[in-house]
Parts: C-alpha cells; sequence; structure tokens
C-alpha cells in the first residue's frame, strides 16, 4: 500500500524550489526573505545549494495571507509571529532574555542566585542579598502529601508527578477563592518550587523523595536530592542552569499559565497546566530526543553520519537552531562554556564537543538551549531523562510572574476559532 502525500512526515526544511512553488514567489523573492531574517536557510553539505525552514516559510506564508484581514494576522501571529500579549517581564534580545531589563546570560555569569532572579521577576527589584526560601510544611503534611507517589517507571514521568505534587500542595492551602484573593502568592511560589524540587530525588540513586532544609539554596537542594556532590563547580554548573532558564517570554506553557491565570484560577492551577502543557512530546519531551541522539554513536564521526543522514531527508538536526537567536544562543554557548572548562570531563562529551563544532562549521547551525543544557547536565551528573523537568522547574519562576501580571491585566484570554468543517444543515 502506498503510502500518501497527507500521510508522508512533514519535512523540517525545503529546497529553494519547493519554497517558491509554496509562497508562490520568484526566487529573487525568497533570497530577499532571506537577507531580511524572515526564513532561516542552512547549507546543504557538498553542495552550495542551500535548504529552507519549512516552518519560517509557512510563517511567511500566513504573514502574507494577512492582507485578507485581520484573523490572518492572528493566527500568524500564534506561531512564532508578531507579539500579541503586552508584557514587561522578559523581554528577548539578540543576547539571550532580559529579566525586567537585567540580561539573564550577565546574570548567570555574576553568579547570581536562583532566588534572587526570581524575586526580580515576581517584584522588579533586584536584591542580591543571600535568600533562602521555607517550605513551611510539617513533617506530617510532608508526609500527607507523598504518601502515595512512587518512584516513576521511567524518568521523564516526573512531569506529572510534579503536577501532582502542584494539586495536592495547592489543595492544602484553602479553597480556590482563599488562594486567589489571600495576598500569598509569593509565599506559595517559594514553598511550592522548592517543595518540587525535592521530588527529584525520585529519579536519583535513592528513588525517594528529598526534604529540602529551610537553610539550603535551590541550587544546593536539588544536588542534594539528585544525590550529586555540591561541590563549587556543580554549584556553579546548577545556579547557572536555573538562572538562564527562569523565563522566556510567551513560550507555550507560559502560554497555558496566563489562560488559566486569566479564568481566575489558583496559582496551584496555573502552574499546573504550564506542567502539564512542558510534558508534551514537543516540549519538555524535546530534552530526551536531544539526549537520545547525541547517546547514539560512540564517536563525532558516527553523530555527524547519522546527522548527514538526517539533513539529508529534509529533517532538522536535534538541538540545533533557535528561531530567535539565528546568530547563536548565548545561553546555550555559556552552559557548554562551564561543562567545557571543568576539570574533569565526563566519557559522554569527548565526542559531543567536536561534534557540536563540526555542525557549526559544516550546516552553519548553533545550539540550541535545551542542547547546552544536556551538555551541562551530563557534565554534573544528572539522571538520564530528567533535564527536561529540571528546565521545568527553573521555568517556573517565569510562570509565577506571568500569572500575577496576567491578573493584573483583568483580561480574559479567550481567541476565536475559525471553522473549517463541512457544513451541516441549515
Amino acid at each position: 500500500m502506498t503510502r500518501t502525500q497527507e500521510d508522508a512526515p512533514r519535512k523540517d526544511y525545503l529546497s529553494a524550489k519547493e519554497a517558491v512553488a509554496l509562497l508562490g514567489i520568484r526566487m529573487q523573492t525568497l533570497y530577499a526573505y532571506v537577507s531580511k531574517g524572515w526564513i532561516r536557510s542552512v547549507k546543504q553539505a557538498d553542495t552550495r545549494q542551500r535548504l529552507y525552514l519549512h516552518e519560517d516559510v509557512l510563517r511567511v506564508k500566513a504573514r502574507s495571507s494577512a492582507r485578507s484581514g485581520h484573523g490572518a494576522v492572528a493566527a500568524s501571529a500564534m506561531n512564532w509571529g508578531e507579539p500579541i500579549i503586552p508584557t514587561s517581564i522578559t523581554e528577548i534580545r539578540a543576547d539571550g532574555p532580559h529579566y525586567r531589563g537585567h540580561s539573564a546570560v550577565r546574570l548567570a555569569r555574576a553568579h547570581a542566585s536562583y532566588e534572587s532572579v526570581s524575586e526580580l521577576l515576581w517584584t522588579g527589584v533586584w536584591d542580591d542579598t543571600p535568600r533562602r526560601w521555607e517550605t513551611g510544611l510539617a513533617p506530617s503534611q510532608r508526609a500527607a502529601l507523598l504518601e502515595s507517589l512512587a518512584p516513576p517507571k521511567s524518568n521523564s514521568g516526573l512531569l506529572e508527578i510534579m503536577a501532582i505534587v502542584t494539586l495536592r500542595l495547592g489543595m492544602s492551602r484553602g479553597s480556590v477563592e482563599d488562594r486567589v484573593r489571600g495576598g500569598h502568592m509569593h509565599e506559595a511560589a517559594r514553598q511550592l518550587i522548592k517543595t518540587l524540587a525535592g521530588c527529584f530525588g525520585l529519579v536519583s540513586r535513592k528513588r525517594r523523595f528529598h526534604a529540602i532544609p529551610d537553610e539550603a539554596s535551590m541550587a544546593e537542594g536539588l544536588l542534594a536530592a539528585l544525590d550529586i556532590p555540591a561541590n563549587p563547580a556543580n554549584l556553579e554548573a546548577m545556579e547557572a542552569f536555573l538562572v538562564l532558564f527562569a523565563d522566556h517570554e510567551l513560550s507555550p506553557s507560559t502560554f497555558a499559565a496566563r489562560v488559566a491565570a486569566s479564568g481566575g484560577s489558583s496559582l496551584h492551577s496555573c502552574m499546573a497546566s504550564a506542567i502539564c502543557s512542558s510534558a508534551g512530546i514537543h516540549l519538555g519531551r524535546m530534552y530526551d530526543r536531544i539526549e537520545d541522539f547525541l547517546r547514539s554513536a560512540d564517536t563525532a564521526a558516527g553523530l555527524m553520519q547519522r546527522a548527514r543522514a538526517q539533513h539529508g531527508r529534509g529533517s532538522s538536526i536535534p538541538g540545533f537552531g533557535h528561531p530567535l537567536y539565528p546568530k547563536g544562543d548565548e545561553r546555550a554557548a555559556l552552559l557548554i562554556e562551564l561543562a567545557r572548562k571543568r576539570p574533569r570531563q565526563k566519557a559522554a562529551l569527548e565526542q559531543i564537543y567536536p561534534f557540536i563544532e563540526t555542525v557549526e562549521r559544516e550546516f552553519g547551525l548553533h545550539p540550541r538551549h535545551e542542547l547546552g543544557g544536556i551538555v551541562l547536565a551530563i557534565a554534573m551528573g544528572v539522571p538520564r531523562q530528567s533535564v527536561g523537568t529540571l528546565f521545568t522547574l527553573a521555568r517556573m519562576a517565569g510562570w509565577v510572574a506571568h500569572v500575577q501580571e496576567q491578573r493584573l491585566s483583568g483580561m480574559l484570554l479567550r481567541p476565536r476559532a475559525k471553522f473549517v468543517g463541512a457544513a451541516g444543515e441549515p
């Protein structure tokens, strides 16, 4: 049985001929779109021809359709398009996200703590005074909260466990009305994030929840939960990971949190919505796919062979090319830098470093933040299939800020749908 064109998987890249046919333009117009940065192109190995990112071509097509009305403009904006929600939390610049005007990369290089960065996102005030978050949970409360939770069958299942813990913790704080109107959002956020950090003990070698003491920082507590030595290199690495990923504007999970907030949901329900959005195969699971790819060969040459094969099929190379950072993601660069400067290197990294360099040289593609995070996690000894969950925990600081901002806007997020199905009875 022959597969139809509709059944075939969509290619990540198009040839120039395919791109101009889809857009209905001339070749010169395609080159102009590339020069303006509207469509990204990548090199083809051993040829002067280039390939064009399919999603960029589709986005330009949607933008050109905007002449037909406002609906097309809105549809285009929903896929890496024009900004649609005003925010004063994070601005995306060429050098990475800026939190309330502070560069995330510079904060990480200055060894800012995750706690200080979180408070900056929530209040707009920068204070680098050492801060420790209290969970406020009595031992009996903690036991009741976690009594039915078991280690996940695979480490990636920790995301769903975190969503369950989030909702249970919210229910322990009273009714939804009390939680929304009680005025203790930041206190609840600190308790939630630090409690969820203890859940990483479920994917450690000990396979049990680790209660993080109030006097421990988030970075210290996470390392202890993961059963990783809290030496200076690991503390610096964990702190940088958390700070760099604390927020990134309107990602799908952040949007989910804001939609829930606009409907009057409690902080915990908003956070659970965002966590569940992150658990999908196209978001949090992306870390697993990239990690599996990086571990799929024992040599850099083997990885390049697989990368060239994927590229030849019109598929993207896992971990490379971020639409907002065509010249490279500074967050990824810093994370890889932190991994490479460590005195003792993990064997798994010996082929990854030259592989990254070869991809950049051969295809002109730069590492994404997920790849940088995985490289640093491997260097630290973070358990496999848990880097995406660690990223999700870091992002919770930004979600809290966005929930707060959405509440203050007083706007219900309720986009309209354009019906395209078959007409029914009159």
